[in-house]
């Protein structure tokens, strides 16, 4: 089985894409609802902002 540089650049990227988002999940602290309300209290909730104020990220 061979496979051509593009489906290798392809599985590269998916790979690399699968790894840093466990890294990330790993660096992400569990919030429990106790911190959620102190940070809501703090900061407000997303529904409290516009949607225009937000700035959508895709991740690609």
């Amino acid at each position: 089985m061979t496979i051509t540089v593009e489906e290798l650049r392809r599985i590269v990227r998916e790979e690399v894409r699968r790894a840093l988002l466990e890294a990330f999940l790993e660096l992400v602290p569990f919030v429990d609802e106790e911190e959620q309300r102190e940070i809501e209290g703090a900061a407000g909730k997303p529904s409290d902002y516009r949607e225009e104020e937000f700035i959508y990220w895709s991740g690609k």
